[in-house]
Parts: structure tokens; C-alpha cells; sequence
């Protein structure tokens, strides 16, 4: 029997940089006491680092590890629970300890609170104008910016009882009340800024209580100057508003011109809710706006937005090569393609390369280099599998391969069959596909009874794949 999944599945999810800074916490007697709970971490580390084989030869099993700490004392399951119980409790005062560090100013701020005594007060001066010339220098004006100016300017105030004094700081309590303000309405706009955007895409309802006239006091108050307030206030103005585009427009620009006054995090959720814009105003008919979300990922590119620890999720790659496409920005496309593989998770890369290069050749009428570049392909997900078919099929049918396309609709219909990863939805929608394809394949040209006899179907078949280009297909049979 394995030791503590818990634990096991909690290591899992460091990387080998976390793994060798967790072992110096571990071996730190300020953070860790008990020599049993190095050994069990050293077991488990040289677990991970063992290959797939030697895993495989050497499982965690209780009693090996037992062995490798105790060596012949009798096996006792509770002690060995409960090192692994207090191994995870260490794991979550390293991940409490790293997170903190990672804070702005939260570990100055905090020093802060201690040094705050009559006999520190030289140091405490001190420590104070460090702090807030580095909060100044920094060019965030987000929530944490607000949080730290508070607190920083409310500490001044407070760091003495002497009256005559507190006067002469009394600028400092108006600067920590300014900041708080700025702070409350930053978040304040931040919660109903994600409930409007859930509420978008999902029936949902929230109490959020909102002081009467919210947004029209913080657009005609002194506040609509801090960058992230700006931003936040767009954002609801634009999900309130979608009628009025100058709201999009205003976000765009002054993302643009702050992207250093907001962390990744934050520039990623509000182009977010640009491309969810750009998205849903396309899907009305209003094609502009695929040239505007291209722009939108041009810019997630250059500034690095859209990678998360160094890496492009599959799903963002193939949005930006589809938009590339819709614009025909063919030349781009092409060199983003190779540009950003190695920016993909390693075991998607040779699929995504293959399957969006055919994507760019299909829209290029290069028939014979997709059928190149899709005949020999062997995909590991099944995402890529029916894209990837999707785009031979429609390929075999523009070149009237109609031997060729028989024989992928047959194997086509076989995989979906027995694919047990896709929905029954997604099955349906292929399945309709195929029979489509198939009718279409075997319509003369002109022949307007038949033409007009699939062209019912298609408008009552609910779940269809490849709807559009169906349809121009059936065009062109009329």
C-alpha cells in the first residue's frame, strides 16, 4: 500500500525549482525540528526526480519507506500517518511563507507594526520612508498599490500619541483616507465587474450591494484618475452598455497606454472581457470586430499576457491562428505558427503545428499541402483528431476526391463511434456532418429539388459541425 496520496499529489504539483527551495525550508531548524520528516521529504524527492521506469520498479509503498527511516523497528501505520500529516502541514507553511514574500511590501509593511514602539522610533522613521519611496518608484497603480499607500500613510500618523505632532502629520491621515477610498472602490468595482461578466454568459444573480448611483459617482470623482479604477469603470460600462462601442474603444486605449500600471493578471482579465466584446459583437454579423480581437492578440503577444509560467495554452494558440485566418492575415499566421510551438505544453506541440499549418493551407485553397500535412498525422488528443479530420474531409470534397472522402467518412464515423472522451453532443454534431457531406457528395450540380431537399434538413438539424461551410457548399450545388 502507497504512503499518503494527499501528500504525494500535493508535491506532484512543484516544480523542481519548489521541490529545492522546499528543501532548504526543511532542512532549516527555525522552520522544521524533526530529522524523520527530512528523510520522508528525501524519499519522495528522489522519487520524482527517478524515471518513469524506476517509479515503476520502485512504488511508495508504507513499509519500504518505514524501512528507509526506521530500518528494523516494528512498522507502526499511525507514526508513519503522522508524519506524512505533518509533512503536509510544513508543505502549507512553506506554500504560506513563499506566497508572502511574493506580496508587495507586505513583509516591509508588516516589520512595520513591530518597529512601531517609542524606543524603535529612529528605526521605524526609517524603515517608513524606505517603504514609501518604494511603493512610489513602482509603476503599479492597482489594489495593492491603494492598500500599501494606506497603510503606510496611516502607520505615519498613528506612530505617535504626542498632539502637536499628529498635527503636523495630519496630511498623512487625509493621504491614508484617500487611499482607502481608492482602495474600496477599486474592489468594489473589481466583484461587480466579475459578476457582470459571469452573469454575460450564465443565468446568475448575486446581492452585491453597490452604494445608490455607484458608477456615476465614481466617474464624476476625483477617484476616475487611478488606472485600475478607470479600468474597472470601462469594463462595467461596457458590459452594461455593448450598444455603446466608444466604452470598448476608451478600455482599449487606456489599457494601451498603462499596461506597466497593472500586473499580468489583471492586464489578462480585462483583455478578457475585450475579446468576449469583440467575440459576441461578431457573432451579431459585425465583422469589424475580428480585425479588432486580432489587434487584441497581437498585443496579449507582444506583451507576453497570454503566456501563463512561460507557456500558451493550446486553446489560445488555435484562437489566434482561426482569427489570423478570418482576417486573412496569411503571412503572420504562418510565421506565429512555428514563432510560438515551443511556447505550447511539450505533448501538444507536434499536433498543434500540423493541424493549424493545414488550417492556414486550407484557407489558402493549398489542398494538396494539407492532405501533406494531415494524411500520416497520429493525434493525442482528440480535440486535434477531429479538427484535423474535419479539415481532410472538407479538403477531399473541394478537390472532388470522392473515393478518398467515401473512405475517411466510413473511418470518420468509426472513431466517433468508439471514442469514449466525446460527448454524445459533439458525436451528434459530427455524425450530422458526415451524412451532410455524404448527400452533397452525391448531388449533381443544379439538380434544384435535391439542392432545396438538403438545405430543409440542414435548417431543422440542431447539432451540425462545419455549419457554414455546409451551407456554402449547398450554394454551390444550386
Amino acid at each position: 500500500m502507497l504512503i499518503s496520496n494527499k501528500l504525494l499529489s500535493l508535491l506532484a504539483t512543484f516544480s523542481k525549482h519548489d521541490l529545492n527551495s522546499f528543501k532548504k525550508f526543511i532542512n532549516s531548524p527555525f522552520h522544521n525540528e524533526q530529522a524523520e520528516l527530512v528523510l520522508v521529504f528525501d524519499i519522495i524527492d528522489a522519487y520524482f526526480r527517478a524515471s518513469d521506469k524506476e517509479k515503476k520498479a520502485n512504488p511508495l509503498e508504507k513499509h519500504k519507506v518505514w524501512k528507509a527511516i526506521f530500518d528494523k523497528k516494528p512498522y507502526q501505520d499511525v507514526r508513519l500517518r503522522r508524519l506524512c500529516s505533518d509533512l503536509i502541514k510544513l508543505i502549507y507553511s512553506f506554500l504560506a511563507y513563499t506566497n508572502f514574500q511574493k506580496q508587495d511590501f507586505a513583509e516591509q509593511i508588516t516589520l512595520l507594526n513591530a518597529l512601531n514602539k517609542p524606543s524603535l522610533k529612529k528605526y521605524f522613521d526609517s524603515t517608513l520612508s524606505q517603504v514609501q519611496l518604494a511603493i512610489e518608484k513602482k509603476q503599479l497603480r492597482n489594489a495593492d498599490y491603494q492598500l500599501s499607500s494606506y497603510n503606510t500613510n496611516y502607520k505615519l500618523f498613528n506612530s505617535t500619541k504626542d498632539f502637536r505632532e499628529k498635527i503636523t502629520l495630519f496630511s498623512s491621515l487625509e493621504k491614508a483616507d484617500y487611499h482607502l477610498e481608492a482602495y474600496y472602490i477599486t474592489k468594489k468595482l473589481e466583484n461587480y465587474c466579475d459578476y457582470l461578466s459571469f452573469k454575460s454568459v450564465i443565468s446568475i444573480d448575486a446581492e452585491l450591494v453597490l452604494p445608490p448611483d455607484f458608477l456615476y459617482y465614481v466617474e464624476n470623482s476625483i477617484f476616475i484618475k487611478e488606472p485600475a479604477i478607470r479600468a474597472y469603470f470601462l469594463v462595467a460600462k461596457m458590459l452594461l452598455t455593448p450598444e455603446e462601442e466608444i466604452f470598448f474603444f476608451r478600455l482599449k486605449e487606456h489599457l494601451e497606454q498603462n499596461t506597466s500600471r497593472f500586473t499580468l493578471q489583471e492586464l489578462d482579465i480585462f483583455y478578457i472581457n475585450l475579446k468576449n466584446y469583440c467575440i459576441a459583437k461578431s457573432n451579431k454579423g459585425e465583422t469589424a470586430y475580428f480585425s479588432r480581437l486580432f489587434e487584441i492578440f497581437q498585443t496579449l503577444l507582444k506583451e507576453k499576457i497570454i503566456l501563463k509560467d512561460g507557456t500558451i495554452s493550446t486553446q489560445s494558440y488555435k484562437n489566434i491562428v482561426t482569427v489570423g485566418l478570418l482576417v486573412k492575415e496569411y503571412e503572420w499566421v504562418e510565421k506565429f505558427i512555428p514563432k510560438y510551438k515551443n511556447y505550447l505544453p511539450k505533448e501538444h506541440r507536434e499536433n498543434a503545428l500540423t493541424y493549424n499549418l493545414a488550417k492556414v493551407y486550407f484557407s489558402q485553397k493549398k489542398y494538396n499541402q494539407v492532405i501533406e500535412q494531415l494524411r500520416e498525422v497520429e493525434y493525442k488528443s482528440h480535440v486535434y483528431a477531429l479538427g484535423g479530420k474535419l479539415i481532410l474531409l472538407k479538403t477531399y470534397y473541394e478537390l472532388s476526391e470522392f473515393i478518398a472522402l467515401d473512405s475517411l467518412i466510413d473511418s470518420f464515423r468509426i472513431y466517433i463511434r468508439r471514442n469514449k472522451i466525446i460527448s454524445k453532443e459533439v458525436k451528434q454534431q459530427y455524425l450530422n456532418l458526415l451524412r451532410f457531406v455524404k448527400k452533397l457528395s452525391r448531388t449533381i450540380v443544379g439538380d434544384k429539388k435535391a439542392v432545396e431537399k438538403i438545405r430543409t434538413q440542414i435548417a431543422k438539424c440542431k447539432a451540425l459541425a462545419g455549419k457554414k461551410w455546409i451551407l456554402e457548399k449547398v450554394e454551390e450545388l444550386a
